[in-house]
């Protein structure tokens, strides 16, 4: 399956959309629709378009070729996160944070997390509890605490994104989540 950037930007707009809403409503996703939205989320990793303006049509004469059908998804994207922001200063925090993710925000396939979880279960290793480090939308939690690999573990995850960190923590309400760098 090859990479789509304008399916994988309208699955993350989508995303983001709804963990604002949660957010709003002060609850976490409930039903499987809705953890299947947030699962979706793949990150801003290889949409370098966000880094462009878009803040006006007349922006769009600006984008390069290939980026131009991301131009309105892009547009949509600010004017989500504008929309959920109380201030101008809390709308730049989300998107100087989208916007430093461009370069690191490459999720690691679920096949190969399961892999992985698969692989130290089978070996006997006994995972009471685990440290994420870099956690994005949550994949290694899922694998590791799905089904009976290592049920109860403890996880502490940390995810430096803002946005990203507001998707895990309504995937995972009950992991101890903490929105900045692990480096910190």
């Amino acid at each position: 399956m090859s990479y789509n950037r304008l399916q994988t930007m309208r699955d993350n707009i989508e995303a983001i959309r709804l963990a604002l809403r949660l957010g709003v409503a002060g609850r976490s996703a409930q039903t499987p629709e809705e953890r299947e939205v947030l699962r979706k989320y793949a990150g801003f990793g290889g949409l370098k378009c966000i880094l462009n303006d878009a803040n006006e049509l007349s922006d769009a004469a600006k984008w390069s070729k290939s980026d131009i059908e991301l131009f309105m998804p892009t547009v949509e994207l600010r004017r989500l996160i504008h929309d959920y922001t109380k201030d101008d200063k809390e709308f730049a925090r989300y998107m100087d944070s989208l916007k430093a993710s461009v370069l690191t925000a490459f999720y690691t396939p679920t096949p190969v997390v399961d892999a992985l979880s698969d692989a130290l279960k089978y070996s006997g290793v006994e995972v009471k509890s685990f440290l994420e480090p870099s956690a994005g939308q949550g994949a290694f939690i899922d694998s590791f605490l799905r089904n009976d690999r290592y049920p109860g573990a403890e996880v502490l995850a940390y995810e430096k994104d803002l946005l990203t960190g507001k998707i895990l923590s309504a995937l995972h309400p009950s992991i101890l989540t903490r929105i900045e760098g692990f480096e910190k």
